[in-house]
């Protein structure tokens, strides 16, 4: 008994929200420059206010955790899986740019990538791939949100991160990862129509562990998923770029990206002793601007 609990490396951590805040302002501020367009000046003045307080409060909502709920259910993980499980508690990845994703839990062991979606609600629950509805008397009520569509999602860019940073593991581990939402406590749910199981309380959680076959991961594999997720980075954008020759035989370097994304490209040739032309973009491309470039020729001294 007693997993292992590995906490996120907690200086990538801070970068990670440090980007998350970026694209929160960011989009503010589109949302800001849309509303100046769209409506006169006193008009957007006011929808200004109530749009910013909107996003504000739709971010808040999303952002806050049932964290006691979260800390009981890893306590009692901690206590009932076994040894050779790993327990990775709030998980930030960016499987690609400006896509972010927050895992609850990752749970990893010999029989797969649990991923673990907690929501501290308890009652009576329909719940489905398009919707999800609570008890309410004798009534039932749509749910503020759908956490099967949000999980759906954590395990599809998941998937995309396991793609991108672990490819040589890929084959092995992609048909073991197991999403599932754990209800804190639940009187009753229908869950057939939901694509992500839903279960209730860590007993049940473990119980839907149990059911996967042993042996699906290595001990090796297992500590390399663990390291590769706890020291996971943002993401870093590779710059697409190629070299080419004219027919009149002058040597060009052409970048797919942005202007900065080619400047950059650009200063890069310059420290490796290239003499550079302006940048141009590209007539029929848009996103794809050129460069020429001729390498220095050290001139004989003469005695």
């Amino acid at each position: 008994m007693f997993a292992k609990v590995i906490n996120q490396d907690r200086e990538i951590k801070k970068l990670f929200y440090q980007k998350i805040q970026e694209k929160i302002e960011k989009e503010k501020k589109q949302l800001k420059e849309k509303i100046d367009s769209e409506y006169p000046k006193i008009v957007s003045w006011l929808l200004k206010g109530i749009a910013v307080a909107d996003y504000n409060a739709k971010q808040e909502h999303d952002t806050l955790k049932g964290s006691d709920g979260e800390d009981e259910l890893r306590f009692q993980m901690w206590t009932l899986l076994p040894r050779d499980s790993y327990i990775l508690p709030d998980y930030v990845l960016e499987p690609k740019k400006d896509e972010f994703i927050q895992i609850d839990h990752i749970v990893i062991n010999l029989k797969g990538i649990f991923l673990v979606e907690v929501k501290t609600w308890s009652g009576s629950f329909l719940a489905s791939d398009k919707v999800w509805k609570m008890k309410t008397g004798n009534k039932w009520d749509f749910c503020s949100s759908n956490p099967t569509k949000q999980h759906k999602r954590h395990a599809e860019l998941f998937d995309l991160w396991l793609r991108n940073n672990v490819s040589d593991l890929y084959p092995t581990v992609k048909d073991c990862v197991y999403p599932v939402i754990v209800l804190k406590r639940v009187d009753w749910i229908q869950a057939q129509y939901s694509s992500i199981p839903v279960v209730s309380g860590a007993s049940g959680f473990v119980d839907f562990i149990i059911e996967k076959p042993r042996g699906r991961l290595t001990p090796e594999i297992a500590e390399t998923l663990v390291e590769k997720l706890r020291t996971a980075k943002p993401y870093e954008e590779k710059i697409s770029f190629t070299e080419g020759t004219t027919k009149y035989g002058k040597r060009f370097v052409r970048v797919k990206g942005t202007l900065e994304d080619a400047k950059s490209v650009c200063k890069d040739y310059k420290a490796k002793g290239y003499k550079t032309t302006e940048i141009n973009v590209d007539k029929k491309d848009k996103d794809v601007f050129y460069f020429y470039i001729e390498q220095f020729e050290e001139k004989p001294i003469k005695l």
